[in-house]
């Protein structure tokens, strides 16, 4: 099984919280830091809006900026 892949950027309030989280639940994430001015192609191709996080679980599924919160990410990651 495949670790599954963050994209963020440390500024980012959004991204904080979803690093918080994900290490408050002991989560095996593989992280990426990006430049926003420079945004990597593959993280384009799943996210086309461009914003941070994004999270891409192991089954190919893209849970974006918005959608996970340290109390929506457990039901998300343990589904």
């Amino acid at each position: 099984m495949a670790i599954p892949l963050l994209y963020s950027f440390r500024r980012c309030p959004y991204a904080m919280r979803a690093r918080m989280s994900i290490v408050r639940m002991n989560f095996q994430v593989e992280l990426r830091e990006v430049v926003l001015r420079d945004r990597p192609e593959h993280m384009m191709e799943i996210s086309p809006k461009g914003t941070v996080p994004v999270l891409l679980l192991s089954d190919g599924k893209v849970i974006e900026a918005v959608s996970y919160t340290h109390l929506t990410l457990p039901t998300i990651l343990l589904v």
